[in-house]
């Protein structure tokens, strides 16, 4: 008994001290981010490439879920809305689903998937292969030249992305209400006019930083605290993805009880 106990306390121990190691690591990525002196040139060089790998090229890739999601969604969406008489409330629920809910969550999904393993095996291997020793050996602050530009890119990215997807898939959506419905340009603006507020904004804007902070966040830290080994990166991406994944759920989780109830 006595050693079930010890053993629970051990445990809860190191569990106490890992959070606290990523709490800490994590309010240090903040401090820096709202730095300006933390943006020097080498920062801003690796930022803009970042932006470019990270949102740039992952543009034909998204218009093709947002076209096709697009069409999709707003399709059974008009269409329940009509069966069960809700036809004034359109609107409001393109808002939620598409803006809010959807647009948000597929653009950080398709980050992970795309961003968050490659930026998570990047680092560990710089670690494995003593590339972090020879920065911080050279005087380098690694948070700034390596890490703030990767998070800043996720931010912007994930706002940028979402909001393109949002459009995307709100045109497509029309097209196919054109098409199947013969719905006019100026009512379907003026629907969705009447059912946007800044509340919806605050939030999209409040959940997009939040998911492009973490959806790189996680996986540096993950690759950071990889085994010595090559054989430990593979684990390390694992594990990393399944905190972020665990972390993106978490968060939409949180945001929805404190939005509507």
């Amino acid at each position: 008994m006595r050693a079930f106990i010890e053993g629970i306390g051990r445990t809860a121990i190191k569990v106490f001290f890992i959070f606290s190691e990523a709490l800490y690591f994590t309010y240090q990525c903040l401090v820096k981010m709202f730095f300006l002196k933390s943006y020097n040139s080498a920062t801003r060089d690796i930022l803009i490439k970042q932006i470019y790998f990270t949102a740039v090229q992952a543009l034909p890739i998204l218009s093709f879920i947002g076209i096709v999601f697009g069409s999709i969604i707003i399709g059974l969406i008009v269409q329940l809305a009509l069966d069960y008489a809700l036809k004034d409330h359109i609107g409001d629920i393109l808002i939620i689903l598409v803006f809010s809910e959807f647009a948000p969550l597929m653009t950080v999904l398709f980050l992970a998937l795309r961003s968050g393993a490659a930026i998570n095996t990047e680092i560990a291997v710089m670690k494995v292969s003593k590339e972090l020793n020879t920065l911080k050996a050279f005087n380098i602050d690694i948070i700034e030249y390596l890490f703030l530009p990767r998070i800043m890119a996720g931010v912007i990215s994930t706002i940028l992305l979402a909001s393109f997807l949002s459009i995307i898939m709100l045109i497509s959506g029309y097209i196919y209400l054109l098409l199947f419905f013969e719905t006019g340009l100026e009512l379907y603006v003026r629907t969705l006019i009447h059912a946007v507020s800044i509340n919806d904004f605050i939030w999209f804007f409040i959940k997009s930083f939040l998911f492009g902070f973490f959806v790189t966040l996680i996986p540096i830290y993950s690759g950071l605290n990889s085994s010595q080994s090559y054989t430990g990166i593979p684990i390390a991406v694992l594990n990393g993805m399944v905190k972020l994944i665990i972390a993106i759920m978490s968060i939409e989780g949180i945001i929805l009880i404190i939005q509507y109830v």
